[in-house]
């Protein structure tokens, strides 16, 4: 059984801190599970693009099918992207045959679209997917149609089983950074040595479950993805460094998934994540708003119950919790990149009562807005 783990993060850009998407494949590949609601559909646009499309079928191996397609050559795992595509690379370190780690960093002259479909038979990879900053324009595919999502959202991390299609737009001239690691489930389970059993962890790692968690980045996160991206090691000891950052980030995040909630979770299949990334797009296209349950049930075509378990079940909190969040996420961007007053961010958030807001914000972050403006 095999588990990807990878970072996506475009380098040139820092707006607000929400976002989801993913990427995966026997050594790389894709699983977007981003929601548009109808009144947000907008057709892919029909304009020349470099496309890679590939399935992800046991074997599969991205390097060596990247660099047949483009026609790159490969040498010693790596890919240097020729000026005709843009400028970059594509790393390959293998760790051992069970634990891999590919490095992306590129940028190209047209928009380039990675498009990956779902293994012919159901596969037991799990993927993990970090991503900060703003992200590139999305696709969901759910075998039938796909709909592009320009929205741009917070730092988070996708956990996702891999029996979606699914389909990721970089557009032309930005700078991405994208980490892929790859390791079988039994050296992750000797990895994370579990001082008991944990139904969470058993249900990802077991390869017969359709499942979807989401976990927001925090700053310890952020600097264990800024050191594997900003760090060229060359020296003998290179691949120690990765595979102690990788660690790392695998120990970062199973903390907070073992703190969840243990009670039997529900099922849950394709259209429910389609569904349930409905109404996190719904809540997060105006956050001036609060979250109308009923309106969004009705969207999601999902009974508002049954919404609720889900959403909790998914991203570890209740949907008012979670737009709460998402909320003072949104103002410290606001505060830090705007330049804005504190009280033109409340307003716009939706605070009508600027104690209020300020009462909030300082609750999620440890300082009133007007000092975190000051200090940050």
């Amino acid at each position: 059984m095999s588990l990807i783990l990878y970072t996506a993060a475009p380098y040139t850009e820092s707006t607000s801190r929400l976002g989801f998407s993913g990427f995966l494949g026997t050594e790389c590949g894709f699983s977007c599970l981003f929601p548009q609601p109808n009144w947000l559909y907008v057709p892919v646009r029909a304009f020349q693009s470099m496309i890679f499309e590939f399935t992800a079928n046991p074997g599969f191996n991205f390097l060596a099918r990247f660099s047949e397609q483009f026609d790159i050559p490969l040498q010693d795992n790596k890919l240097i992207i020729p000026e005709r595509m843009g400028t970059g690379s594509i790393r390959k370190i293998d760790f051992s045959d069970n634990f891999k780690l590919i490095l992306h960093h590129y940028t190209f002259n047209e928009e380039f679209v990675l498009r990956r479909n779902a293994p012919d038979a159901f596969s037991d990879l799990v993927t993990i997917v970090f991503y900060s900053s703003a992200l590139p324009n999305n696709n969901l595919s759910n075998r039938e149609r796909s709909f592009s999502c320009t929205k741009v959202n917070t730092s988070s991390i996708e956990v996702s089983s891999n029996d979606l299609n699914s389909e990721i737009r970089f557009p032309a001239g930005r700078e991405i950074i994208f980490t892929v690691i790859g390791i079988k489930a039994p050296v992750l389970a000797e990895l994370l040595d579990l001082a008991a059993p944990n139904p969470l962890i058993e249900r990802m790692t077991n390869g017969h479950n359709t499942f979807l968690y989401h976990v927001l980045i925090d700053p310890d996160f952020e600097k264990t993805l800024k050191s594997i991206a900003d760090t060229n090691v060359t020296d003998t000891l290179n691949k120690f460094f990765y595979k102690v950052k990788v660690q790392e980030l695998l120990y970062l995040l199973f903390v907070k998934l073992t703190e969840r909630e243990t009670k039997k979770e529900s099922r849950i299949n394709s259209a429910d994540v389609v569904k349930l990334m409905t109404v996190r797009d719904i809540m997060l296209t105006d956050l001036s708003v609060t979250p109308n349950l009923r309106e969004m049930s009705r969207v999601a075509h999902m009974s508002e119950t049954k919404m609720k378990v889900l959403f909790r079940q998914v991203f570890g909190d209740s949907i008012y919790n979670y737009y709460q969040t998402a909320r003072m996420e949104e103002a410290a961007s606001m505060l830090k990149q705007s330049g804005m007053a504190v009280s033109e961010v409340g307003y716009r958030l939706g605070f009508s009562n600027l104690s209020h807001f300020s009462r909030l914000f300082a609750k999620h972050h440890g300082h009133t807005p007007k000092k975190f403006q000051s200090v940050g």
